[in-house]
């Protein structure tokens, strides 16, 4: 080894600091009406659904006050979404209240109603519906029956490419 002391890196560093907030880590899962509410206020956040819920808004980097946006909810509170979201194209939520839709899909479906009559009832898109659908669905096997083996797995174990251990 041919560095020398002088290069070697120090080892008594200061501490690195805290991560940074990551809005995509696994823990932090919010709705994006919750992560609207924390951002502006539920008055705000109320009015910005009323008035855009179901539409996809740009939201500007540097709100003027007579954006879309700032009409809406004010110049402060677009001003803070900009800090957050600044730059992008929102789907802003229909509704805040997720939670009894969510039951009344299930219930609807359940009394064989179609997916457009439901999304068009409830105010809400079809792939709203379809996504609650599949997360109420419970697995049909327990998951020791449900694991078959894969296609060409299975192929190869017929053909004796695969050795099989006794």
């Amino acid at each position: 080894m041919n560095a020398s002391p002088s290069r070697m890196p120090a080892l008594n560093r200061a501490p690195l600091p805290a991560p940074r907030f990551n809005p995509f880590a696994p823990a932090a899962r919010t709705s994006l009406y919750d992560q609207i509410c924390h951002s502006i206020g539920d008055d705000a956040a109320d009015r910005l659904i009323a008035d855009f819920g179901g539409r996809r808004l740009y939201i500007p980097v540097a709100p003027a006050p007579g954006d879309l946006i700032a009409r809406s909810i004010g110049l402060p509170a677009a001003m803070a979404m900009a800090r957050m979201f600044g730059g992008d194209r929102l789907l802003i939520p229909v509704t805040g209240t997720h939670a009894r839709r969510r039951v009344r899909i299930v219930a609807m479906r359940a009394d064989h109603v179609s997916i457009s009559r439901i999304a068009h009832e409830l105010r809400c898109t079809e792939r709203y519906v379809y996504k609650v659908l599949a997360l109420g669905r419970a697995p049909e096997t327990p998951a020791a029956e449900s694991a078959p083996t894969s296609a060409p797995i299975a192929e190869r174990l017929k053909r004796g490419l695969i050795n099989q251990r006794s």
